[in-house]
């Protein structure tokens, strides 16, 4: 994993850069403009990832689901009904492979480790809890860390037992690109443009 993390630092400061989670929160508009291009990228990636049988290789991607919780939030904050009329995000990564859906995961689940120090910052800055408008950034709760280790001893054993590290990490860059671009392109919620 270590190579992986390596092969795609760039991808990965680029979008953080771009996403720039914690200077969003310091404004509630910021913050539903932000949690809607996240729906919009999650709501369209994974039902991508739900074609492949991915519980073969021990991921179990019903446990792992990101949509339901954007969702939730979004409902607190009174915009589900109009994030849903957004339209999906159709630059998303070939993902027609199990290689390319390991390293996709990469992204997808190395996303829920800042979540602890993302919800003090939402609690502080805009009395936001898991409970009216923060679930999302929870993560996996308590068990953020482990399902985490989780995921990279089976990315590990598969990307091992397939022997095919270029498709993974080559993967792992265009969902870094897919993800940074749905950042970059405005999208209009709560009647402001973002």
């Amino acid at each position: 994993m270590g190579k992986l993390k390596e092969a795609t630092r760039e991808q990965h400061e680029g979008l953080e850069k771009t996403v720039d989670v914690m200077n969003q929160m310091f404004n509630l508009e910021n913050y539903k403009t932000l949690l809607s291009k996240f729906y919009r990228f999650y709501s369209s990636i994974e039902p991508e990832l739900a074609k492949l049988d991915l519980k073969k290789y021990g991921y179990d991607l019903s446990e792992r689901l990101k949509t339901p919780k954007l969702e939730k939030d979004l409902e607190s904050l009174g915009l589900l009904d109009e994030v849903k009329k957004l339209p999906a995000w159709d630059n998303l990564p070939a993902l027609d492979s199990p290689e390319k859906a390991f390293g996709s995961l990469y992204v997808i689940e190395g996303a829920t480790l800042g979540g602890q120090v993302i919800n003090r910052h939402l609690k502080e800055h805009l009395d936001l809890t898991p409970e009216n408008g923060g679930l999302f950034f929870s993560g996996y709760g308590m068990k953020t860390g482990e399902m985490w280790k989780e995921f990279i001893q089976m990315t590990t054993e598969f990307a091992f037992a397939v022997n095919n590290d270029e498709t993974i990490v080559q993967a792992a860059k265009d969902t870094f690109d897919s993800f940074k671009d749905c950042f970059l392109e405005p999208i209009s919620v709560g009647k402001t443009a973002n």
